[in-house]
Order: structure tokens, then C-alpha cells, then sequence
């Protein structure tokens, strides 16, 4: 809006944030990196939220699963949320 954010915006935003706190946490303690840049986009409609990570190109992955198992399984926003609320994440190709 025109006075700034919206609830469902910052609630977005703080999903997307966790999103990627617990992507650097997994690669600090699976794979020993200590910084990298993490792009995630977040979209919101209708009880669904759609989130794309996109890694640095030359980044390895050794295991999109369990990356992903990591991050829903520690995401506390994600947790949050009701039941019905489907959050969709996964890897930019």
C-alpha cells in the first residue's frame, strides 16, 4: 500500500527471511560455508504461499531433498501456520 506493508506482506516477508536463515544454516553446517548469497521469492494468494530459492549457479548441491526436509523441518514461521495454509517450496531452475 501507499503507507507501506501489509499484514499478509510481512508475514511474507518474515517466511521468505526463514526461508533462508535455515538455507545458510544448512550449508554452514552440511557443507562448511559460512557466507553465500541466497536470492528466495515468496508470492502469496489464496491460502497458498510459493516460494523459488535460487542459489549461486556454481554452488553444489549434494542433496535437494534434504535440503529442503531441512528447511521444513526447522522454519518456525512455516509452523505457524494453520493446517490448510499450503506453503510450496522449492529450487529455481
Amino acid at each position: 500500500t501507499e503507507d507501506g506493508e501489509t499484514p499478509m506482506s510481512l508475514v511474507n516477508i518474515a517466511l521468505a527471511s526463514c526461508v533462508t536463515m535455515c538455507l545458510q544454516s544448512y550449508f554452514a553446517k552440511y557443507q562448511g560455508i559460512e557466507e553465500l548469497t541466497i536470492q528466495v521469492d515468496s508470492n502469496y494468494e489464496e491460502d497458498h504461499f510459493t516460494l523459488a530459492i535460487h542459489l549461486p549457479e556454481d554452488l553444489i548441491l549434494e542433496n535437494e531433498q534434504e535440503l529442503l526436509a531441512f528447511v521444513d523441518n526447522f522454519c518456525r514461521v512455516k509452523k505457524l501456520f494453520r493446517e490448510d495454509i499450503q506453503v510450496d517450496i522449492s529450487l529455481a531452475k
